[in-house]
């Protein structure tokens, strides 16, 4: 897979010369009496094949990034939002580990059946290479959702499901009384 996606990398900057070069050609910038005309035409279809490339090394690189994720988790039993938080929090927290869960679910294109509280977000989840606005964003759906505020400072602590809930929940519990 890496291959494949460095083999894309560069044949998309070679492709990406060829279309300056010929556009250098066609435009005169460049004198080269190649015996035939250079149309202009050339540099459109090297830049085209350019962007194909690049699209489709992006696309193996988040595959690569999901199997990752999904490899992470795999073997483990797949728990739907309710049963995992009766599974791995206590009474207090776990409705706000389902509602947490399921916040995560629509920032992180990976099933997260198989996730457990020890997971962390960027090493095992792969979140930033995934998508790297997708921390913020949860932080921020969280934030609405619950009524609280996460201080930047907490949030870039927050490297583990399991402190997030804990977080929540004590911000919650505070907020309340």
């Amino acid at each position: 897979m890496k291959k494949r996606q460095q083999l894309l990398n560069i044949a998309q900057m070679v492709l990406a010369l060829l279309g300056c070069v010929s556009f250098l050609l066609s435009s005169g910038k460049i004198s080269v009496n190649l015996g035939w005309p250079f149309p202009w035409c050339f540099s459109l279809i090297f830049f085209a094949a350019a962007l194909v490339c690049g699209f489709f090394a992006v696309k193996l690189s988040d595959e690569s990034e999901k199997r990752r994720a999904l490899n992470h988790m795999a073997g483990r039993q797949a728990l739907n939002k309710e049963e995992f938080g009766k599974e791995f929090f206590p009474n207090d927290r776990d409705e706000i580990a389902a509602k947490l869960r399921e916040i995560l679910s629509r920032h992180i294109c990976v099933d997260l059946s198989q996730m457990q509280p020890n997971d962390r977000f960027v090493e095992d989840l792969r979140m930033d290479a995934l998508d790297s606005m997708s921390t913020v964003e949860y932080v921020i759906e969280i934030e609405k959702e619950f009524g609280i505020e996460i201080p930047d400072s907490v949030a870039e602590k927050m490297t583990t499901f399991q402190s997030v809930v804990d977080y929540v929940a004590e911000a919650v519990k505070s907020k309340a009384n």
